[in-house]
């Protein structure tokens, strides 16, 4: 089925649903549709809009195996995504509340999307770039310290994997040992010492606590902001510095959250699809989180990547293509889940940047082949329980 959303002649199309993912009971089918996903504009294909709680009209089609529509229902749909609160609105603490034996799974997915610049529009690039990445992190906490102090262990699954080319790979399959570590942190979500155990194995994975201030906070307070992200196979580890804002209060999952927006940036170089897409300047990240700030959990949290970045040919677009197997794909020593503590530049590494056996490419100029590109990466941070 595919959604759009306005008035005749000015709909909006906002997202296909195929049938699999549908929920079949008593002969009834039920979709899902995340309302507050961004959809983009024809006019504007970088740019993500949002929907506003309101009154839409609303458009259902359905369509048959070849994408023909062969019906379709018309519906009025009154959005409500915000919390009612009273005005003025008393400020409330926002504090990860943390317990001895909490133990909490999220399930971290990343998808790319690679833009060529042309006349100052972006314009999808179509073709083998497409990559993308998914993990759970277990969080638990395993000792609380009288000083207020938390010892959290984050363990990565064995079943996280990388699609490149179409080939989904599975970076630790068959591995002894799956990237786990002890982080030292606070209710606050300040780091105090990053692995606690280094010594051992020099892991690195990306924090799920959100950094949060104290004090009584009202909608528009703002301050400093952390976030670290890792998607192995994808990514190198980066740390992201910024603000973050108290923007709204809205549901999400059923409880009433913080909607916390932040803006941060960071210097470290992303490479990708070997090389292919490797990033020219600073990388920016908007990150939305929505904080169950009653039971002190975070419920999710969007970010959004966008770098500047040289893109060359794909190989698949320029020759023929060789059929590519998951094992030729993967190298232990290129996805090893061992990082040290230093802050040189970590390439990312694994199947998103892994060299293809391919027909070698007519010779063409080097400089004629690169073209300027905008890279995004959508990635969600989802509670799973």
């Amino acid at each position: 089925i595919s959604l759009l959303v306005g008035e005749a002649d000015a709909e909006q199309f906002v997202v296909a649903i195929s049938r699999d993912a549908a929920i079949s009971e008593n002969n009834v089918l039920t979709f899902f549709w995340n309302t507050k996903a961004p959809y983009f504009d024809s006019a504007q294909p970088m740019k993500p809009q949002y929907f506003k709680d309101g009154r839409y009209a609303l458009t259902v089609q359905a369509h048959d195996s070849q994408g023909k529509a062969v019906d379709s229902a018309k519906l009025t749909v009154v959005l409500k995504n915000r919390v009612d609160r009273p005005s003025p609105a008393p400020g409330i603490a926002l504090v990860n509340k943390l317990e001895f034996g909490q133990n909490h799974q999220y399930r971290v997915h990343c998808d790319t999307s690679v833009f060529e610049i042309i006349n100052q529009m972006g314009l999808p690039i179509m073709g083998g770039m497409a990559l993308s990445g998914d993990l759970l992190i277990t969080q638990s906490v395993e000792d609380a310290r009288p000083n207020g102090e938390f010892l959290i262990r984050l363990k990565t699954d064995d079943k996280a994997y990388v699609s490149s080319y179409g080939v989904k790979n599975y970076l630790y399959a068959g591995h002894e040992l799956k990237p786990q570590l002890y982080r030292l942190t606070n209710k606050y979500g300040e780091v105090i010492k990053a692995n606690m155990f280094a010594k051992q194995a020099k892991y690195r994975i990306m924090d799920i606590l959100p950094v949060l201030s104290p004090g009584l906070k009202k909608e528009g307070d703002s301050w400093t902001d952390t976030v670290t992200l890792r998607i192995d196979g994808l990514t190198p580890f980066i740390t992201f510095k910024g603000s973050a804002m108290l923007d709204s209060f809205e549901w999400e999952q059923g409880r009433e959250c913080a909607k916390i927006t932040s803006l941060l940036r960071s210097e470290t170089p992303i490479k990708l699809a070997n090389g292919k897409i490797e990033s020219t300047g600073s990388i920016n990240a908007e990150v939305t989180t929505y904080f169950a700030y009653k039971s002190g959990i975070m419920m999710r949290r969007d970010i959004r990547l966008t770098f500047d970045a040289t893109v060359k040919p794909d190989s698949r677009d320029t020759a023929g293509v060789e059929s590519q197997q998951p094992d030729q794909m993967y190298s232990p020593p290129e996805m090893s889940p061992y990082d040290y503590e230093d802050e040189s530049p970590d390439y990312s590494s694994g199947p998103g940047s892994r060299r293809r056996a391919s027909t070698p490419a007519a010779a063409q100029s080097p400089d004629a082949a690169v073209k300027k590109g905008k890279v995004e990466l959508a990635i969600t941070v989802r509670l799973e329980k």
